[in-house]
This record gives C-alpha cells, structure tokens and sequence, in this order.
C-alpha cells in the first residue's frame, strides 16, 4: 500500500492572494534552479492551474485521478490555517475542513481526512471537537509560522484531546512565509516530549532548513517524519537526497519515515507518479531494502494513522 502523507486540497477562496503570491515566488525560484529557466511567479500560477488533473478540487475526485495514475491508495489531507498572517480566507478554516471529510466521505478508503487549526482560536476546542466526533476527522494540522510556537501552552488543550481521541498532530516545520523559527524541529521535540502519548509528526521533514534537525527530534519515541517538499532537494541533489533518507532510516527506522508530496505546489515540480518513483525504485548506489521501501511508502503511515 501507497499512502501520500501530506496533501491540500484546493477551492476557490481557500487561501489569501499575499499567502499564493509568496508561494508561487518560492516554488518558481526552485524551478529556475532545476531546469535552469527565468520563468516568473505568474508563470507558476498559469503551470499550476493548467495541471492535468486539474489543482483546483475541492472534493477530490480530480486529485484520486492522478493519485490512481500514480499508484497511490490512500492520501492523507488537510487545509492550512493561516488566517492570523493573511486575514479570514472567503470560505472559513470550518468550511474547508468539513470540505476535506466530506472528500473522504465521497470517496471512501482514498483520503484520511486531517483537521487544520490555530490553537488561539477563541473556539478551537469546539472546531476539534466537531471534526473528530461529528465529521469523523482523523487528527490535526498545527501550522506554527502563523504566530505561535508548538510548545506554547496554548497548544496544549489540543494535544490533551489528540491523546484522549488517539489521534496524531501533524507539525508544520521547514520554511514559510512567516515565523521561520516558530516550527524548528527542536521546539517540536519539546511538545512531544511532554506529551510522550501523544504521536507526532513532523511535517516536511524540517525541509532543507532543519533536516539534520527533524532527524534529532524524530529520536524521540512518539516522534515521526513525512518528506513532503523534498521533491526540489532530490532534482538538484540526488545524492544527498538519497543518502538524508538513508540516515533517517538509520537513524529513527523505516516505520517513523513517511512518504508525502505536499501537493498542489510541489507537483508542479516533479508529478505525483515520479515522486513515487524515485522512492520506489530509486536510481542510486545508496541501498534500500524492499521493506524498508515498503515502510516509507506506506507501511508507516498506516501505524500513524491506524489504518
């Protein structure tokens, strides 16, 4: 079994033009710099809307299109929260994650369904609690560059209900648009270490930034990585792609290293079906056995989502 660990799905009013701009600015750099091109942030916008599935799929079914294409079973999927930095989307964070598990609901055994949220919302206990009971959500999405650390107490009624529901949280970290130093893996690590029941994950692997780092935290027992938005690292480095995933394996194990794309954007940059391809038969002297493969493809994922 295939599982992409880390995707959005898109509608219109999701996310503010200031978010999309910085987005599209730094995916059309990393472009630039892999198929040595001078193509501009409008330039990534028209390739993006111009995918084939289209991106812009608010109830998935384009999206299981291309996952079938690929080879991928299950995608696990969430909205992001970023309305203290950009201002309210058009359709509130409530909408888009009821739009996510009515996406799982439609098509049945694709998606694993994750709830987006920012811990200061003056009613966050009351949005988890909808999502997990109402909607049959399947955990949470912290996305600390909009203003808050993962360690702050106010984080902590949430990882409280994750514990007492069994389901795990999902950490931004790596490079945003704000905040940088808010999602480092070490203040990740300090949540998880005083939640020991709580599983964690953290999400892009701390991306180029803090990748050594992501590996440190992910020591800690109840800690576990996905390598979403490594696309780009793997065009232009292959080798020191492979061999990062190689001392993750060896440093943390197969089981607590999972396969994620990030879609829409890094797809743009590398298609869903040669992302997979590049883990499941990958062109380099660095070896992977086929269970550890099978592991990071799929296997360990469904241990942090108990499938």
């Amino acid at each position: 079994m295939i599982i992409d660990a880390h995707m959005h799905l898109s509608g219109p009013g999701y996310v503010r033009g200031k978010y999309l701009r910085f987005v599209w600015k730094m995916y059309i750099t990393e472009y630039n710099r892999v198929h040595h091109t001078n193509k501009t942030a409008t330039d990534f916008r028209d390739m993006l809307l111009s995918m084939d599935p289209p991106v812009v799929d608010p109830e998935g079914d384009h999206v299981v299109e291309m996952m079938d294409k690929a080879g991928v079973d299950k995608g696990v999927i969430f909205p992001v929260d970023w309305a203290a930095v950009t201002g309210e989307p058009k359709v509130p964070v409530r909408e888009q994650n009821k739009a996510h598990a009515d996406a799982a609901k439609k098509h049945k055994g694709r998606f694993i369904p994750i709830c987006a949220l920012d811990p200061r919302r003056g009613n966050a206990l009351d949005l988890a609690k909808e999502a997990i009971e109402d909607w049959g959500m399947r955990g949470f999405y912290f996305m600390p560059p909009s203003g808050f650390r993962p360690d702050d107490p106010i984080c902590f009624p949430i990882y409280e209900k994750c514990i007492d529901w069994g389901v795990p949280m999902i950490i931004h970290s790596g490079k945003e648009i704000a905040h940088w130093d808010y999602n480092h893996p070490v203040i990740i690590a300090n949540a998880a270490l005083r939640y020991p029941e709580l599983t964690v994950v953290i999400g892009h692997a701390g991306t180029r930034i803090y990748r050594h780092e992501a590996l440190e935290a992910a020591t800690i027992p109840n800690v576990h990585l996905d390598f979403s938005e490594y696309q780009g690292y793997w065009r232009l480095h292959p080798d020191r792609f492979y061999q990062w995933l190689r001392d993750a394996v060896d440093d943390v194990g197969a089981d607590k290293v999972m396969f994620g794309s990030g879609f829409p954007n890094p797809n743009v940059l590398t298609p869903e079906a040669e992302w997979v391809k590049a883990i499941k038969e990958p062109e380099t002297d660095i070896t992977f056995t086929e269970e550890e493969k099978a592991l990071i493809l799929g296997g360990a994922a469904r241990k942090v989502f108990k499938i």
